[in-house]
């Protein structure tokens, strides 16, 4: 479905002429960036590789236009493997738990654990040489620009169903004012939005296994 198509059916339905097409664009991006955070989409896999620092315990993540970590997205990041080491790393989902088993975050030697904080991966041990890490994760879609652009990473056939819908309860969200705390408008094109991402879910199935992201117990504290 072409950019200005889901943009022509947004207006149509809406009909509020204080909607320009530069918001309405907007909306549709922010809608295809609503569905990547919900929903693991096979076609923005992705792949980089980054140079350990010698003297800090973390590095960017990759930003490079079209390659860019989806940061804020739920285990983006899923597998990692050291090169130089020729093995997996382990994945510390949580920050904190990174943080009780590296208070000082000054390790040094072969990386045996990673952590992404922000736009960050953290890695503990440092190693003295640098290391190249094999990162596997979820990269951001890319925006749409161009009336002929289409949805970076969403199946055809549910692209109306999931766009559309979203810039409408996302319009109607800033637009519906009934005395009575009504918003039907609203609650309706919410609910066929997330009908839309249920059939996603179904439509592409199970998602392949990840390794298990490794988690501390107390034990290891003591």
């Amino acid at each position: 479905m072409k950019n200005r198509e889901i943009i022509e059916q947004i207006a149509h339905i809406v009909q509020d002429p204080s909607y320009s097409h530069p918001m309405l664009l907007a909306k549709a991006n922010d809608g295809i960036g609503r569905v990547a955070a919900l929903v693991d989409l096979p076609d923005l896999k992705s792949s980089a590789e980054v140079a350990t620092d010698t003297s800090n315990p973390f590095v960017a993540l990759p930003t490079v236009a079209g390659n860019t970590f989806h940061v804020g997205k739920k285990d983006a990041l899923f597998f990692v493997a050291s090169q130089g080491q020729g093995v997996e790393r382990n994945i510390v989902e949580s920050w904190i738990k990174f943080l009780q088993k590296y208070p000082r975050l000054d390790e040094t030697g072969d990386v045996i654990d990673v952590c992404v904080r922000a736009n960050l991966l953290y890695y503990q041990g440092v190693p003295s040489t640098a290391d190249t890490l094999d990162l596997h994760f979820y990269r951001k879609p890319v925006v749409m620009v161009n009336p002929s652009d289409e949805p970076d990473g969403i199946p055809d056939h549910l692209q109306r169903n999931l766009l559309v819908n979203f810039g409408c309860w996302d319009c109607y969200s800033e637009i519906e004012d009934d005395e009575s705390g009504r918003t039907p408008n609203t609650d309706k094109y919410e609910k066929r939005f997330y009908q839309a991402v249920s059939e996603l879910k179904a439509y592409l199935g199970v998602p392949d296994a990840r390794p298990e992201h490794y988690e501390y117990d107390t034990e290891d504290f003591i």
